[in-house]
């Protein structure tokens, strides 16, 4: 799978479809996975802090728990997951750059008192 063959929207769709999923814990107050891909530097940072944030949200998921009171976890997809870590051994500072982009559209995100919840 190369880079090259992704398009814009289909960057973007890359973006949304994995900041969702950072920021439904930017919207339960942890903002740790969101800080961690603002600072990355390394694929491996990158690598760890997507899994951590996958682990949780899927666990979570399962359990049929809430990350807190009201935020339900989000697990991104398969593919987008494939499709960035493909970007990132590619062409390393394309990929730090989409994962900054992803960083501040989880922060971006309306929080859970504009949205009530979810």
């Amino acid at each position: 799978m190369s880079s090259r063959e992704f398009g814009e929207h289909e960057i973007e769709s890359i973006i949304d479809d994995i900041a969702n999923m950072i920021n439904r814990f930017v919207r339960a107050g942890r903002y740790t996975f969101a800080d961690k891909l603002a600072n990355a530097t390394s694929k491996e940072i990158i690598e760890m802090t997507l899994y951590e944030a996958l682990r949780i949200s899927r666990s979570t998921l399962e359990s049929g728990g809430t990350l807190d009171e009201n935020v339900k976890p989000y697990v991104a997809s398969e593919d987008s997951i494939k499709k960035l870590l493909a970007i990132l051994d590619e062409d390393l500072e394309k990929g730090i750059d989409i994962v900054r982009k992803i960083a501040i559209r989880a922060l971006t995100f309306p929080s859970k008192k504009e949205k009530g919840g979810e």
